[in-house]
């Protein structure tokens, strides 16, 4: 006779939630890791296609999940001379959405941020910091005084895979 059946069904359910807990959370991502195709940024990034150069399985393994709609061509926030790429996952089933953006942007775009919960970032490009941007959590990554890149996923941050995704697009910039 097997040893749960003595277990009364309250504590039989209570053991099986308990031991998923301490399992940790289900599903959680993975690292991006296919290559990204070279970016060349020379005096118009808004003809360079990010989308093109990032494969969509590095953005759903960040963010665990598939997208729901193809890649669609983003400029960040009404800022000229930028270029980049917006991806959208449904959302689950708490309602909360699932997106994320890569965008190239002049070194101005950068610094004139507004800060709020930003945190320096070591190891990425000749500077880096994670901030808390309108949208979503924003890793602000300086390549050098020509170009700059955010990497953001929200309404779920995914601060690990944002970090692993952006030292695949600064190895990628040329």
């Amino acid at each position: 006779m097997h040893w749960t059946r003595h277990l009364h069904p309250v504590t039989l359910r209570f053991l099986l939630i308990l031991s998923a807990f301490a399992c940790g959370p289900s599903g959680s991502a993975a690292e991006p890791r296919a290559p990204i195709a070279p970016l060349r940024v020379g005096g118009d990034r808004a003809r360079i296609d990010v989308c093109k150069a990032i494969p969509p399985e590095n953005i759903e393994a960040v963010m665990d999940r598939k997208l729901s709609t193809p890649p669609k061509q983003f400029e960040y926030y009404d800022e000229k001379g930028t270029s980049g790429c917006w991806y959208e996952a449904r959302k689950d089933s708490s309602g909360e959405a699932h997106f994320g953006y890569v965008v190239l942007t002049p070194v101005e775009v950068y610094r004139t941020q507004p800060l709020y919960k930003n945190v320096a970032v070591s190891g990425l490009g000749q500077e880096a910091y994670f901030n808390n941007g309108a949208d979503a959590r924003q890793l602000w990554v300086r390549i050098n005084e020509k170009v700059a890149f955010v990497v953001a996923f929200g309404d779920v941050p995914r601060e690990p895979g944002a970090v692993a995704l952006a030292k695949l697009v600064a190895a990628a910039i040329r």
